[in-house]
């Protein structure tokens, strides 16, 4: 074989390679977050994003409480007066997860999105990991913010 066809077969291997790999990026779907969590709680004013889930005793693995702030900002949260041990997640407007922290029940220490964000999940703690959940999903969250107007 002549070296020009195999430099030829070369290139077309990577670039049909590469040609894969971005499909695959691209045919990835959202999370549908709510056939996850089918009881979701909404907290869009600032008394119930205040209270939070401060006081309850435990919540199922189908609960979520999904935060919405009225404008983008590096959004924080704290665990005062909370009983439960959480996992936060802050969410970019396309819905894509920017980072999930988990939180320590009656800490008054600030988990703070490391960019500025107007929403969160907050779920019992590791049920991200349990889901397959991580930094840099998407999930689906236009049904969510919907059904807050």
């Amino acid at each position: 074989m002549s070296k020009l066809y195999l430099s030829f077969v070369q290139k077309s291997f990577k670039y049909l390679f590469l040609l894969f790999l971005v499909f695959e990026l691209e045919s990835s779907e959202k999370i549908d977050i709510k056939e996850l969590l089918p009881k979701i709680e909404i907290a869009s004013n600032f008394e119930d994003r205040k209270k939070g889930l401060m006081y309850i005793p435990s919540i199922s693995d189908e609960f979520g409480m999904f935060f919405i702030w009225e404008y983008k900002k590096k959004q924080c949260m704290w665990m005062k007066d909370t009983f439960i041990p959480l996992s936060v997640a802050y969410i970019a407007d396309n819905g894509e997860i920017i980072g999930i922290h988990d939180m320590v029940p009656f800490s008054k220490k600030s988990v703070c999105s490391k960019i500025p964000v107007k929403y969160a999940l907050e779920v019992n703690k590791n049920w991200f990991k349990k889901q397959n959940i991580k930094t840099g999903d998407v999930i689906d969250i236009k049904g969510i913010i919907k059904s807050d107007y």
